[in-house]
């Protein structure tokens, strides 16, 4: 019989350090939430899914051969959702060094590869365990250096997932119509009904 599938991890933010945010569901509620990185095998998977990142099949394996190496990566990935998160939405300053020194290793760990048809350069992401944690941070620079104006939390007092509002009006309150949009909707239609 064959495993249940996992769930696709959500890409609703509209940025992809802010996707790594949304990997903890129900952040606002300490007796629901979810952090569905639990292992590097699951960080991979989201790398795969929603970073784009080539099949990492060596990574697996690499993880499997050197576990506390691939423990300490997966550590130091949630050490830095955590710092976006609390860099966008509470100015933490400690969380935006850690941002800055983890975009200052990144660079370290990657180089500049010619692009095949000559005409630019782009940072290649090393191969190794540390793989997902530079791009990571690299996407994590580039969000915190760009206009965060538009950078929401869900309205849902449980829900906690993060987005950037370009919706036209910039008046978006929910990370999906159909999820949190939906559930409060109806919440909001029952308790109408009851009075």
């Amino acid at each position: 019989m064959d495993a249940p599938a996992k769930p696709a991890f959500p890409k609703v933010a509209g940025h992809l350090a802010l996707d790594l945010v949304d990997t903890v569901h129900w952040r606002l509620d300490d007796a629901r939430s979810i952090d569905t990185l639990p292992t590097f095998d699951e960080l991979l998977r989201w790398s795969t899914e929603i970073a784009g990142c080539a099949d990492l099949g060596d990574l697996r394996a690499a993880a499997v051969e050197v576990p506390d190496v691939a423990a300490r990566e997966l550590a130091a990935v949630i050490r830095l959702r955590e710092a976006i998160y609390e860099a966008v939405f509470q100015g933490s300053d400690t969380a935006v060094d850690l941002v800055a020194t983890e975009y200052a290793g990144a660079v370290q760990r990657s180089s500049l590869v010619r692009d095949p048809d000559q005409s630019s350069w782009t940072w290649s992401v090393p191969t190794g365990l540390t793989g997902p944690r530079t791009l990571i941070a690299r996407e994590a620079q580039d969000l915190l250096t760009s206009d965060l104006s538009r950078a929401r939390q869900c309205g849902d007092d449980a829900c906690g997932w993060v987005y950037l509002d370009t919706s036209p009006r910039h008046n978006r309150i929910w990370c999906t119509a159909a999820g949190c949009g939906n559930r409060n909707r109806v919440a909001r239609h029952q308790a109408r009904k009851q009075h």
